[in-house]
Parts: structure tokens; C-alpha cells; sequence
């Protein structure tokens, strides 16, 4: 079944980006290279099965599964919004000031909504992108 490995690849594309925006926000050393690709993983895990099921009529409703598949670059569309919101959440006018606290320093963040929406819309464009079979539908 195809709903298998496109839930390993969103968790994977998930894991990715995860890491490269704790790797821009937050690197601490040690803790970082080991707890925060567990927490990635677990979070991107959950956001996946919530996407799943919130995409199951694209893969359940026979009329929403062809449109879907007769128009398969809505999704490669939709990854490369994603990836224009990610790159935007990190453009220095966009970026927001927390305090950590734990050191009491202030450190620049993504912007939440366009940094956690990218994410989200690209693990849901991964998981469900039908790549063209070749046929009319």
C-alpha cells in the first residue's frame, strides 16, 4: 500500500526540517544532537497521523481521489508554498525575539505561523502526492 511509505517520507521530510530550524534557533551541543531528533521525530510522527487522517477523503472519496490524481501537481505546488513560507519565516524582517530562559539571552526565532505552517504544508504534500501515472483520467 502506497499510505506506508509516503507516511515514512512526510516523517522524514518532517524530521528534516525540524532539525535544520533547531540547528538555525537552538544548538546546544550534546543535548541537542541527541534529544532533539527524538523530539522531531515524535512531533513530526503526530503531525503525520493528524494529517492522515484530516487527508482521508482525498484517499477515501472515489471522486476526490481521481481529481487529486488527475491534478497531482497541486501537491508539488503546495511543498513549494511550503518551502517559500519556511524561507520567509527566516528573512531577518520576519523574525521574532525570545528570551531563553534558561540563560536569560535573547535569540532570534522563525516566524511561528509562516515557519510552522510551512512545515506542516509540506509533510502534508509529501504524504499525499500521487506522482502521474502516465494515463488520462
Amino acid at each position: 500500500m502506497i499510505a506506508f511509505p509516503q507516511t515514512v517520507v512526510a516523517v522524514l521530510v518532517g524530521l528534516f526540517f525540524y532539525m535544520v530550524a533547531t540547528v538555525l534557533t537552538l544548538y546546544d551541543g550534546l543535548l541537542s544532537l541527541v534529544f532533539q531528533p527524538v523530539i522531531g521525530g515524535f512531533f513530526s510522527l503526530v503531525v503525520v497521523l493528524g494529517l492522515l487522517v484530516i487527508g482521508l477523503p482525498i484517499r477515501m472519496i472515489p471522486g476526490v481521489n481521481r481529481w487529486w490524481k488527475r491534478y497531482w501537481w497541486v501537491s508539488l505546488l503546495a511543498a513549494g508554498v511550503a518551502f517559500l513560507m519556511m524561507w520567509a519565516s527566516w528573512i531577518p524582517s520576519m523574525r521574532i525575539v525570545i528570551v531563553d530562559p534558561d540563560l536569560q539571552i535573547e535569540r532570534e526565532s522563525f516566524q511561528p505561523l509562516l515557519s510552522i505552517g510551512g512545515w506542516v504544508l509540506a509533510m502534508f504534500a509529501v504524504l499525499h502526492f500521487y506522482p502521474p501515472s502516465g494515463q488520462k483520467l
